[in-house]
């Protein structure tokens, strides 16, 4: 009887060698076991900070007795303290890696979120809220360098795109379980009167809500333990020192630019869509929820078509087209009327003006050398987070000085300049 012997490896080899292709060719370009691994935790994390924690955060301090400049200062206090972390969280990166820094963040995110809702005092909210900036700023540095490696250069930006749209759906969905929680919440915590919460069990529900989206924070850092530890792609460590100091600091500043006025549009509107559509329409909670949340699902559908506008135009040109068409759509919103005419501009405002992100990171990313990938992300993070800061600052000031309508003219006037600074700083790439 004649025993079988396994294959040779090299016949192994061979053989991997001819299904690999195949099985590449099966699989949609920038996905792999890496990246759902990633989009996981960008569910997670998304549908529990962006979603929930976050379109219950105003809510929650108006319940507790905050007018519009507190909640303003409060909004502002992360910007501040990303600010502040940005630069040196890139060499901190480099030193403990990537993946350790997203798993510690997420972590400390999600106790930052649960300690913003267990006190009414503002110095507690505070300093829950800065440190809150401070994780997220970390969180954010490294989610683009880390990417960046989970697949080949010429598969990122439709990988970009279809974590965009994982983000989007996710922040979608949590926004509209967002808006239904606390009376879920109440129902649970055996507080709800007559179907209706009265205003002194609001400040509870919310809390409770607010904390359950700290819970989803922490389930959030699974997925990323699952993945390798140093991802195929990624390029050893190098002196710090030596690094920074031959960084290419005018180019990385110049191609970061455009995120400084990406943040001043984006904090007078993000942070105050709820107050903004309860101030123009009078609507309810759960109403904010639903309309919040369809303007986040088209942020995550309009950039799958990145790839196509990118082949067209290129990712310059077609950001600054994209900001242009953009910007007229939020002339739209501010000068509609009627809600759904509203919610239409909306949505396509905020859509469009989201394939900022997915089209400029790669483009950020593969302008630069891998080395210089953290540092480019940090000094993208301080121009955002300064934007960021300085117009939430001010949105109390704006509204009671301009009102509303007026404030969403000056975004548009803000989104405009942004496809004009990518035009001028990137070029034709």
């Amino acid at each position: 009887m004649r025993i079988r012997r396994p294959a040779p490896r090299s016949a192994m080899k061979a053989l991997s060698a001819a299904l690999l292709p195949v099985i590449r060719r099966r699989r949609l370009p920038g996905l792999n076991r890496q990246v759902l691994l990633f989009l996981c935790h960008s569910l997670l994390f998304h549908i529990g900070l962006l979603g929930i924690a976050d379109i219950l955060l105003n809510f929650y301090l108006v319940s507790i007795g905050y007018d519009s400049m507190a909640i303003s200062l409060l909004q502002s206090l992360p910007r501040l303290s990303g600010f502040l972390i940005g630069l040196p969280i890139g060499l901190v990166a480099n030193r403990i890696g990537n993946r350790r820094l997203i798993v510690l963040s997420s972590g400390g995110i999600a106790l930052s979120v649960a300690a913003t809702a267990l006190t009414p005092h503002f110095l507690v909210i505070a300093v829950s809220r800065f440190c809150w900036g401070a994780c997220f700023g970390a969180n954010q540095v490294v989610k683009s360098p880390f990417m960046v490696t989970l697949t080949d250069r010429s598969e990122h930006t439709a990988q970009f795109a279809y974590h965009n749209l994982v983000s989007m759906f996710a922040v979608a969905l949590g926004s509209a379980v967002g808006g239904l929680l606390p009376i879920l919440m109440s129902r649970l915590l055996s507080i709800e009167a007559a179907g209706a919460l009265r205003p002194e069990q609001m400040p509870l529900a919310y809390r409770a809500a607010i904390i359950a989206a700290s819970g989803l924070l922490l389930l959030s850092m699974i997925p990323i333990l699952a993945l390798k530890n140093r991802p195929a792609g990624a390029d050893p460590r190098r002196d710090q020192l030596r690094l920074t100091a031959r960084a290419p600091w005018r180019r990385i500043l110049r191609l970061a630019f455009p995120l400084l006025v990406f943040g001043l549009s984006g904090g007078l509107t993000f942070p105050f869509f709820n107050l903004i559509f309860r101030d123009l329409f009078g609507i309810s909670d759960s109403a904010i929820g639903s309309v919040i949340g369809l303007g986040w699902l088209a942020m995550g559908l309009l950039p799958l078509l990145n790839p196509v506008w990118e082949a067209r135009m290129g990712r310059a040109g077609a950001l600054t087209a994209l900001m242009f068409a953009s910007a007229l759509a939020f002339v739209g919103f501010s000068l509609s009327q009627a809600l759904t005419i509203a919610v239409v501009f909306y949505v396509l405002a905020i859509g469009i003006r989201n394939t900022m992100q997915p089209l400029f990171q790669p483009l950020l990313m593969d302008s630069l050398d891998a080395a210089y990938h953290n540092l480019a992300s940090s000094v993208g993070l301080v121009f955002w987070n300064i934007g960021w800061f300085a117009s939430t600052l001010g949105f109390g000031w704006l509204q009671t000085e301009i009102g509303t309508r007026h404030i969403m003219l000056l975004v548009a006037i803000l989104v405009l300049l942004n496809g004009l600074s990518i035009r001028l700083t990137a070029g034709r790439r």
